[in-house]
């Protein structure tokens, strides 16, 4: 279920957020903010759909909590990977469970347009939470790095980034074809 409030992501922050900081935006930082758990419980919360574009990924329990949503078929799952970070031997043991030919679930590895990588990290929970930042989804990155994790409540700013995370995974599966042909024909 949606979070009610991001005031439910609160107990994730080391010290209390000051007085007036808006109610549609919560951030966090690591090493010491609980990063991973605030992420944990966003994707947690999801009730009809995620939207992942993400660099870098190799954390198990974030991809256990979203293997049970690419598992039930009443949420989509859109995710946008890229392809240097997947080629990971820790990545690639992560996405070789996935689910991808499931209706609703919809995957992506690839490059940037423009033939570099993918940098993103940003993921959309039921049209109306934004997460974006330079946070990776590995223990280093959540826990050991001096990284940054914005949650943004607003269906608007959502509906901007999903629009370009929209083009760039359906970029992503036009290179995932382009791949499978060649290798057809080679």
């Amino acid at each position: 279920m949606t979070l009610s409030s991001l005031s439910e992501l609160d107990q994730y922050k080391a010290a209390p957020f000051p007085p007036g900081y808006p109610e549609d935006t919560r951030t966090f930082y690591s090493p010491v903010d609980r990063v991973h758990d605030a992420l944990e419980a966003l994707l947690t919360s999801a009730a009809k759909s995620i939207v992942v574009a993400m660099y870098g990924y190799d954390d198990t329990q974030l991809n256990s909590v979203l293997q049970s949503k690419l598992r039930d078929e009443n949420i989509y799952v859109q995710m946008s990977l890229d392809s240097t970070q997947a080629a990971g031997k820790a990545e690639h043991k992560l996405l070789a469970s996935w689910l991808n030919d499931k209706t609703g679930n919809s995957i992506a590895i690839g490059h940037s347009e423009k033939s570099a990588i993918m940098h993103l990290k940003m993921v959309i929970v039921d049209g109306v939470d934004l997460v974006t930042g330079s946070t990776n989804w590995s223990e280093g990155g959540e826990t050991e790095q001096d990284n940054q994790l914005t949650v943004i409540r607003d269906p608007y700013v959502c509906a901007e980034a999903r629009s370009r995370i929209d083009i760039i995974h359906d970029d992503m599966l036009k290179q995932m074809a382009a791949r499978a042909t060649t290798a057809k024909s080679g």
